[in-house]
């Protein structure tokens, strides 16, 4: 576990402080953000995105680089907290499932993304299959008759992700001192189902202070793996209003 939080530590202390985000998201077109990014802890994210990549490009490499992220994480672990990493890495793919499962067409960027992908172009029963073992064993199944709708009546977003959770907590070692999880997982609960109440300023000092609390804890792993999603998704935001202002799509 040593070994795991140096790496951890060493990878917090390259996230960006605020100067820079503020430079990105001031920046006047797509070319100069991507180098801001390149210049700060966010190189490795932006590593496969070039000046003139569309906004699904975006996406998908910004998943793509998730996926890789927890991936490495978890190979710093312990043999048996690796599961429980893993699965994480589902997580970005909750709402798209969620779309898919309730019969919506695939959107073109979901047709480009290769993990994406083999669920878009599933026949209904081997979807239903494969949603289960994406979100939980609890998600349940749908009607017979559900027409393309391959999710149970009752299933919404927080169903989804509670299923996700419930596997989550399946996965955690036995004989572990859960405490610090199970605060991560009601905090992570809580700013999933009403975010509106949690700001990103709130979530990430919450998470700054676990983190704090968690010096050569395993949690260490999954509240840093959610400080990644943060400032993903805030790189994510940013990069795609300079393609979509480029693109003339939205006001720069």
């Amino acid at each position: 576990m040593d070994y795991a939080q140096a790496r951890l530590q060493a990878q917090f202390g390259e996230r960006p402080d605020e100067s820079v985000w503020q430079k990105l998201e001031a920046a006047p077109e797509p070319s100069v953000a991507l180098e801001i990014a390149r210049s700060s802890g966010l190189r490795r994210w932006v590593a496969g995105i070039t000046p003139h990549a569309d906004s699904h490009a975006i996406e998908i490499a910004l998943r793509a680089g998730w996926r890789e992220c927890v991936s490495e994480i978890a190979t710093w672990m312990p043999g048996r907290w690796q599961p429980a990493l893993l699965w994480t890495r589902g997580l970005v793919d909750l709402p798209a499932l969620w779309h898919l499962g309730r019969g919506g067409a695939p959107l073109p960027w979901v047709l480009r993304d290769p993990v994406l992908q083999v669920y878009a172009r599933a026949d209904p029963k081997t979807l239903e299959v494969m949603l289960r073992e994406a979100c939980g064993a609890s998600l349940g199944s749908a009607r017979e008759d559900a027409g393309g709708t391959v999710l149970p009546d009752s299933a919404c977003p927080s169903h989804i992700l509670q299923a996700w959770l419930d596997e989550w907590r399946r996965r955690w070692p036995r004989r572990s001192d859960t405490a610090s999880l199970e605060d991560l997982a009601r905090l992570f609960d809580a700013a999933m189902k009403q975010p509106a109440a949690m700001g990103r300023n709130d979530l990430a000092r919450k998470l700054r202070s676990l983190f704090r609390r968690s010096v050569l804890h395993p949690v260490a792993a999954f509240i840093y793996i959610a400080f990644v999603t943060l400032d993903i998704e805030r790189l994510r935001a940013g990069l795609l209003k300079h393609r979509l202002a480029r693109d003339g799509v939205i006001a720069s």
